[in-house]
């Protein structure tokens, strides 16, 4: 993500250069407006941040150039304390929200990743990549000036990916991208249309352009450039095909390099936390030498024990987890002095694999010649935890991200161990997930409203407060009960995941945790979420919102026009003939009428808050700032083409008269409930 950051304070810039760039944000900065407005015509920015003085041309008027000229990127003013004006200026000049110095940096950071997720429009009006052209404007594609038949499920794949050129999508977010307004989806619906669409673009001598990724999904393939780049592909550098040797080596070289990144990375975290480890091992050391053990230095052995067993297999001590684990297990015990010999002989073969030589060392962090223990804190892995760790640093998505690139997904992290946090945030952070982490979970409903994230990963062994009283105490607070919870643990005890899913857990990973493991059920219960939100949102027939989802929306837009003393209007839209229709031709002919009507609707009216369909035929639309006699002329068209629509069953042409009324605030009406009343008892 780009940034431009215009401020013309040299100690706040400095700052603000420092914390964005640690959230990996590419930071432009420029010192006045006019440097700034030529910067914003020059290179395309996802996020604008502002202040408004600033010498040349103000924060405001340049914020009113840019909206005049079609600038849809978010803009984010930074003003005084005391300057409301200004904020209210700027608001109405165009900016998308605002932030008042002194600022406060984690309330920055959530406001940026709101505007980012918001989106923006795309300045190419045409899509192109070498000969073939679509057309958003008009619907149309092209190949050589050739038009190409496509389904609007064809056209639709085919923009999806030409808009998004670096993501794979899976069948899942297919569907919830192309299938929102249709009938209940499946996902074999995809293969059949993404089939469809190849053979149809082969048909012209396009041929390979959208790749299966095996595992994942469909994307538009590597190397194919859009929007103005009209280098046919076949005139580029030929492109390393799956399977041939030069995309082996290829392969190779580019997963050997980001796997040796990688080792180093993890290198650094083992030297950064070495005291931490150190400090651990002299808990258990005390142990081992104990001829008694008190309460207090057993539970102090059990707490190390747990947290050496939680990271170890991920510097890849996959046999020093296994003998942390059964330590930790022998002193959970009540009367663990019975078990000291063994305990003792654990704890010496724990600490004599850590200053040991370990196998397969692929990254030394300090001199070559080094022996790789714990002092001189080397780091290696496992033929196995290797083989899976590139698999995931070396796939084309490690740098590409899976991720919707229009967005960051939030994930919370609450684990009382800051060496595993840190190591899971290098886990996730390459993939596009903004990870904020926790450490003392006794803060924790004061940081998760600031964080408001899009998952919840919580350890189950803490201090204070375990991670099933956290999930149990999330569940039952109504705010927060659809988060999805992920637990992490070194328990794989049928009982203790029981108590995990009794408390309302998603689901788990046990930890040593593997990266493309975790990543694959983050994105899974992520994906499984937005279609269940979907779903449920929507009405399956119509396509519209429902009636529960409508409700709200149709309230809020009635508050807001009380509010702000604007006028309001309520349709009521029914197909009287629905019932009789329904008894003698069958429910599904009524079916085909009302989808018919609910994609006149969306088609003419747009997909805005304030239209849904409440059943038994009756569609409601609510407009805010539109007075009776506004909106009577702005649906007269919507109602001839609802009389238009027809379905054909044993010969006889069928459609459904439609009736309507108009109930206005707040001369008819002061609820929604009311203005419904009365529009239902006027309704011809």
């Amino acid at each position: 993500m780009r940034i431009l950051l215009v401020e013309d304070d040299e100690i706040l810039v400095a700052a603000l250069q420092q914390a964005l760039s640690s959230l990996r944000y590419v930071i432009d900065v420029v010192v006045d407006g006019q440097l700034a407005w030529e910067y914003a015509q020059q290179t395309m920015y996802d996020l604008i941040l502002l202040d408004v003085q600033l010498p040349k041309l103000d924060g405001i008027t340049l914020c009113q150039r840019l909206r005049s000229q079609g600038y849809s990127t978010p803009i984010l003013l930074m003003t005084a304390r005391e300057a409301s004006g200004d904020r209210i200026r700027g608001l109405d000049a165009g900016a998308d929200d605002y932030l008042i110095k002194p600022l406060d940096f984690d309330e920055l950071q959530a406001r940026i990743r709101a505007l980012l997720r918001r989106g923006k429009v795309s300045r190419h009006p045409i899509l192109q990549v070498g000969e073939l052209q679509l057309d958003p404007s008009r619907c149309q594609v092209t190949y050589a000036a050739t038009p190409l038949n496509l389904t609007p499920k064809e056209y639709n794949l085919l923009e999806l990916f030409l808009r998004n050129p670096a993501r794979v999508f899976s069948r899942g977010q297919i569907i919830e991208h192309l299938w929102s307004y249709d009938d209940p989806p499946q996902e074999e619906s995809v293969k059949a249309h993404i089939k469809g669409l190849r053979q149809k673009l082969k048909t012209v001598g396009i041929t390979d352009w959208i790749e299966n990724v095996y595992g994942l999904g469909y994307r538009l393939k590597p190397g194919i450039e859009t929007n103005g780049d009209v280098a046919n592909p076949s005139d580029k550098t030929p492109i390393a095909q799956p399977g041939t040797e030069s995309h082996i080596q290829n392969t190779i070289s580019e997963g050997t390099q980001r796997h040796l990144q990688f080792n180093q990375a993890m290198a650094e975290l083992w030297l950064q936390h070495r005291g931490l480890m150190t400090q651990r091992i002299a808990v258990l050391e005390q142990i081992a030498s104990a001829e008694a053990y008190s309460d207090q230095l057993r539970q102090a052995g059990e707490q190390a024990a747990h947290k050496l067993a939680g990271v170890l297999g991920m510097f890849g001590w996959d046999e020093g987890t296994t003998i942390a684990r059964t330590i930790e297990k022998a002193l959970e015990q009540q009367q663990p002095s019975e078990n000291r010999e063994k305990v003792r002989s654990l704890i010496q073969a724990l600490i004599h694999l850590l200053n040991s030589p370990m196998p397969e060392l692929t990254t030394v962090a300090s001199s070559p010649a080094t022996e790789p223990t714990l002092q001189s804190a080397a780091v290696s892995l496992s033929s196995t935890e290797l083989s899976i760790t590139e698999q995931a640093i070396a796939s084309p998505q490690f740098n590409q991200r899976t991720m919707d690139a229009q967005s960051t997904t939030d994930i919370m992290v609450v684990d009382d161990d800051p060496v595993f946090l840190a190591t899971l945030r290098l886990v996730l952070e390459p993939w596009g997930i903004a990870m904020t982490e926790l450490s003392d979970p006794s803060q924790f409903w004061q940081v998760l409203p600031t964080a408001n994230p899009d998952l919840l990963i919580l350890d189950v062994n803490m201090p204070q407060i375990s991670g099933i009283e956290l999930c149990q105490s999330v569940r039952s607070n109504e705010a927060w009960q659809s988060l999805p919870i992920l637990f992490l643990t070194v328990h794989r005890e049928v009982e203790k995941i029981q108590q995990m899913f009794a408390a309302g857990a998603d689901d788990y990973v046990t930890k040593p945790i593997v990266g493309p493991e975790l990543l694959t059920r983050i994105t899974q219960r992520l994906e499984r979420l937005r279609l269940l939100q979907t779903l449920s949102r929507k009405d399956p027939i119509t396509g519209l919102v429902n009636q529960q989802q409508s409700y709200q929306e149709l309230t809020a837009l009635l508050q807001q026009a009380d509010r702000d003393r604007l006028p309001f209007s309520l349709v009521l839209l029914k197909a009287s003939q629905l019932h009789a229709i329904n008894v003698q031709y069958g429910h599904a002919i009524g079916h085909q009428l009302l989808r018919q009507w609910g994609t006149v609707l969306r088609s003419a009216l747009g997909t805005s808050e304030g239209m849904g369909y409440w059943g038994d035929g009756e569609f409601v639309i609510g407009r805010i700032g539109a007075t009776k006699a506004k909106i009577d002329q702005q649906i007269a068209s919507v109602l001839l083409r609802l009389q238009q629509s027809v379905t054909t069953t044993e010969g006889i042409r069928l459609r459904m008269v439609c009736e309507t009324a108009i109930a206005e605030y707040p001369t008819e009406g002061l609820t929604l409930q009311s203005l419904y009343q009365h529009a239902s008892t006027n309704c011809v």
